[in-house]
């Protein structure tokens, strides 16, 4: 095995080519990656016919294996290989990871929530907020600035996690896809925008990305109006839905509201570092507790 720096057209242009000649994840494009990644490597098989998006920061000098916000998972792509020579591999690059896997891996088990075209089935909450909504109506246009302050006054600082700087991380997400697979349905009541919601499509798979409505319109449904309209789009389709997924459990009955499947993944960890180093990090650690 060997790492690859991604940090040209042609090496970006090769690795996209393994990505969708083995329909991968939309979390290891290039174009994703670039997004959302501070560095990324590529760990390729010998005969660079399978690989691995590696994305990674640098802390005190220690690069560390990272799952970059808004990417579910990195994952093995192409002939398998065993877990223990691909991890032996990550170790030789890596001191310290923190980075959760898909394919590849069965460690330290998440969950995700997909829904299939013909597996839609709405529960008792899901018709009744679907009934309160029933006076909105969804529209396909793009509007990425007038989402993106949406989302700054309904989310930042409440959803953990989602601060300026991970706005900022989005914002370039979506304009880097404003052209290729982004999708946007908005929700609107007598020519008024309440908000949104933004999804990716590929050849197989229709992604929520990130979306939300003004309070008023989540107690009236808001949300459920707007997922049930991409779900139906992505069926229409023959694709299947992938709600983004969340180990929160709010999140989870969410998504298991529409009939949503649970998909596991999983997550690997170490801490290699000096010894200096991790005990800095415990003092840091300690610290931001407080």
């Amino acid at each position: 095995m060997q790492f690859v720096s991604a940090d040209s057209i042609e090496v970006k242009e090769k690795w996209n080519e393994l990505v969708s000649s083995q329909n991968a994840s939309v979390f290891s494009e290039s174009i994703y990656l670039d997004a959302t990644a501070e560095n990324w490597l590529i760990l390729y098989s010998d005969d660079f016919k399978s690989g691995m998006a590696c994305p990674y920061v640098v802390k005190g000098g220690v690069k560390i294996l990272v799952t970059p916000f808004f990417n579910r998972f990195m994952e093995w792509i192409g002939e398998p290989v065993s877990e223990q020579e691909l991890i032996q591999a990550l170790k030789s690059e890596f001191p310290v990871a923190d980075l959760q896997v898909g394919r590849g891996f069965s460690l330290n088990q998440r969950i995700y929530q997909k829904l299939s075209p013909g597996n839609l089935k709405l529960n008792q909450q899901a018709k009744r907020s679907l009934n309160k909504s029933a006076e909105f109506r969804v529209k396909r246009e793009e509007n990425i600035s007038e989402m993106m302050h949406l989302l700054q006054n309904e989310l930042q600082n409440r959803i953990h996690g989602i601060n300026a700087q991970t706005l900022l991380i989005l914002e370039k997400l979506v304009t880097n896809y404003k052209e290729k697979l982004l999708v946007q349905f908005n929700l609107v009541h007598e020519n008024t925008w309440l908000g949104g919601i933004w999804i990716l499509e590929n050849d197989s798979t229709v992604l929520y990305l990130k979306g939300t409505t003004n309070e008023e319109a989540k107690k009236s449904g808001g949300m459920y109006k707007l997922m049930l309209h991409a779900i139906e789009y992505a069926h229409e389709k023959g694709k299947v839905f992938d709600f983004g997924g969340s180990n929160v459990e709010s999140v989870r009955r969410f998504n298991l509201n529409f009939g949503a499947e649970d998909v596991v993944y999983s997550q690997i960890s170490w801490n290699n570092a000096p010894f200096w180093w991790r005990t800095l990090k415990m003092i840091r650690d300690k610290w931001i507790k407080k």
